[in-house]
């Protein structure tokens, strides 16, 4: 009877693990939906990101934390739900004109989000702005494309979702790729494998990372 006993509560016990698994676990795409070229130090920063469970469901509820890091200099944010569910939004201030590596981390599983840095400048300084190209760059690492694909040009975390198609080598047709960008549906997927989620994105957004994966790869070193 103990025996039995205890096999109906392990039996109950991955019941419950798999009814959790199912509803939080897996992993979460973010996704910054006004990242800026450049920012001002001493002035906040602020940033609204998405967080999508498998890279489509928003995820609400959630307490994402920010970290900016220069070298030894870390500051911390905590983000807030917007009233939009799995939009997040977090303003961070850094204390001085550097390069600084901003990494998102929604508090779901293993899933975060790394930027490829950010240049805060003095209020009394302009910089030119970046190519299509090198904008692109940020964009690839900002939008989550990252998440799945892998990218030379963009080495900054290990991809959460294996079997997506490694983009370092790889050209597409500008208009093609473009439509593809916004509507990833146009391209039917072969039996049981995984399609592309949406990443919702502007034309202008599109045609930076179009220049990106089509560039020859003479991109700044930021």
């Amino acid at each position: 009877m103990r025996k039995l006993m205890g096999w109906g509560t392990l039996g109950a016990t991955l019941v419950l693990a798999t009814i959790a698994a199912t509803r939080f676990g897996g992993w979460a795409v973010v996704s910054v939906d006004n990242l800026p070229e450049y920012f001002v130090a001493g002035k906040p920063l602020v940033l609204t990101f998405w967080v999508r469970q498998h890279g489509t469901r928003p995820l609400g509820d959630l307490k994402p934390t920010v970290v900016a890091r220069s070298g030894l200099r870390t500051v911390h944010a905590t983000a807030w739900q917007t009233p939009t569910e799995g939009s997040y939004r977090v303003s961070i201030t850094v204390p001085k004109a550097a390069d600084w590596e901003i990494t998102i981390d929604p508090e779901f599983g293993p899933s975060k989000a790394k930027l490829l840095p950010l240049k805060a400048i003095d209020a009394t300084h302009t910089v030119a702005a970046l190519s299509a190209a090198d904008r692109g760059r940020q964009l690839f690492a900002a939008k989550g494309c990252v998440s799945c694909h892998v990218h030379r040009a963009v080495d900054i975390q290990t991809p959460m979702q294996a079997g997506a198609p490694d983009l370092s080598d790889r050209r597409f047709a500008a208009d093609y790729l473009a439509k593809f960008l916004a509507d990833p549906s146009i391209k039917p997927n072969p039996p049981n494998s995984g399609s592309m989620p949406n990443p919702v994105l502007r034309e202008p957004e599109i045609a930076s990372i179009v220049a990106f994966i089509n560039s020859e790869r003479r991109l700044s070193s930021r």
